[in-house]
């Protein structure tokens, strides 16, 4: 088994029944065709319930980690033993709403510099950030609130996040109450 399989095998046996997992994994194990990804695929659907999928672009951690590769987000919840053997005696798998999203962009480029949100004309998108600051007024020191604009970093994962919980407002988890 290659190591990405072995760390997911090792991060579910850790987790409690009905426990939440988030792996980073490279992409090719969510997708490659063959018998050895398609082996720790289904080994992941009898183990656990997949809560969510989130292709990353390739700059997340090219810089930090030196990791050059289209990666992905896995959300699981672990299934209980009677969830699992109810998955045996069925036929069928059960279905259930995943929620899958990818992001374009992570606020960084390619070589770990800031990427703004930009206007169609170019123009970086300002927001005003109230900042406190303190300040000697007649000799006496004094804290104000100055409001000053800031860029808006180009990050797709805010908005990721608050689709996703719009999501299960929507479709409740799969498995068992935790």
């Amino acid at each position: 088994m290659s190591p990405e399989q072995l760390f997911i095998q090792r991060a579910v046996e850790w987790a409690k029944p009905g426990g939440r997992i988030g792996i980073v994994l490279p992409n090719g194990i969510l997708s490659n065709p063959g018998p050895t990804d398609e082996g720790i695929r289904q080994w992941i659907l009898d183990n656990c319930w997949v809560l969510a999928s989130i292709e990353l672009p390739v700059e997340t951690f090219i810089v930090e980690a030196n990791v050059n590769i289209l990666t992905s987000l896995l959300f699981l919840k672990k299934k209980t033993d009677q969830e699992k053997l109810a998955r045996m005696m069925k036929e069928e798998p059960q279905d259930y709403p995943v929620f899958m999203a990818v992001a374009e962009k992570v606020g960084v480029d390619r070589r770990g510099n800031p990427v703004y949100k930009r206007r169609p004309d170019g123009e970086a998108i300002l927001k005003p950030i109230p900042e406190t600051q303190k300040v000697r007024i007649n000799g006496e020191e004094q804290e104000r609130t100055f409001i000053r604009m800031h860029k808006v970093i180009d990050n797709d994962l805010p908005e990721i996040a608050e689709a996703y919980q719009n999501f299960r407002l929507k479709y409740e988890e799969p498995g068992a109450k935790t």
